[in-house]
């Protein structure tokens, strides 16, 4: 008993519960929970299962709208103001249609989508590996003020990478591989498991949100990678953290496309804030980013989030 995005929008909690519990027998994955879930000011249920130690939210599928139609944006006046300072010719308009992909109706497959997107190569390992261990305790030993904590997360030149207790502590920490995106899609495979396309993608971003946020049509002041709260650090309204961070783009089947971000460059390069919280709407992409990271897998780090078709 699976149902489309619409029929799964309208359940109550007893009914969401049951299709959750259909399909955790079909799929194996343990149901964690069923919770009525509010984003953005529209309703649904969230379904959380887990499945190899990580969390997968179910993502309903059907005939569902993507894309965004750029002319017919309506920018508020802060928006068309940060567009005119960062000095871009032309209208707002215009220039969001063609950073977006086009308003499209698309049929997608019911799915199990990862709540986290993951880093490829990143392998976890216990707090106290003595690599990891040896690396915290170089750090630790170099010249600081008595009272400074430590800093939170360290990595080292993409080998490793650890979180951090004030009292320098190891909460959690990775060892990072070198990992090719054809690599990657053969690990999926391999585990039942495959990249989103761009379809489900920004079915999965967006929800059925029209606007190009799955917020609204409006940005908070800053820009999305140094704003700690606002409407994108949140689960979206199928549970998922998604498009939270330009810096964090997540590689899709296509292997030309990124969505989620533009690994950081509109940020870094001070665009203002229209311009730097336009690279996290659902429906946008940087082509020549995307060409870019596409031609070479050392280009930056590669974040997936992991799919389990349940048809």
């Amino acid at each position: 008993m699976i149902v489309d995005a619409a029929q799964w929008s309208r359940l109550d909690a007893e009914a969401a519960e049951q299709v959750a519990k259909s399909i955790a027998v079909r799929s194996g994955a343990k149901l964690a929970e069923v919770r009525p879930h509010e984003y953005a000011g529209r309703r649904g249920p969230v379904a959380i299962f887990v499945v190899g130690g990580k969390q997968f939210a179910f993502v309903p599928g059907g005939e569902v709208t993507v894309g965004f139609d750029g002319h017919r944006f309506e920018p508020t006046p802060q928006q068309e103001a940060s567009f005119t300072e960062a000095g871009l010719e032309g209208d707002i308009r215009e220039f969001t249609d063609s950073v977006t992909s086009r308003l499209r109706t698309v049929v997608v497959p019911p799915l199990l989508v990862a709540a986290e997107a993951v880093e490829a190569g990143a392998v976890a390992v216990p707090p106290d590996h003595p690599d990891i261990v040896r690396r915290v305790d170089r750090i630790r030993r170099r010249p600081r003020p008595a009272a400074e904590p430590a800093p939170g997360q360290v990595e080292w030149s993409g080998t490793a990478r650890a979180i951090l207790r004030p009292d320098w502590t190891v909460e959690a920490a990775w060892l990072l591989g070198s990992p090719s995106y054809n690599g990657e899609v053969a690990r999926l495979a391999g585990l039942g498991q495959r990249l989103l396309t761009p379809d489900e993608w920004e079915h999965a971003c967006g929800a059925g949100a029209t606007t190009l946020f799955r917020w609204g049509a409006a940005n908070p002041d800053s820009d999305p990678w140094s704003a700690a709260t606002g409407p994108h650090r949140g689960p979206n309204l199928f549970g998922l953290s998604i498009g939270q961070d330009p810096y964090r783009e997540e590689r899709t089947s296509v292997r030309d496309v990124v969505c989620g971000g533009d690994g950081g460059s509109v940020v870094c390069g001070g665009a203002g804030s229209f311009l730097s919280w336009l690279t996290i709407a659902t429906a946008y992409r940087d082509l020549h980013y995307a060409a870019e990271v596409a031609s070479d897998d050392s280009f930056g780090t590669m974040r997936l989030r992991p799919a389990i078709p349940l048809v």
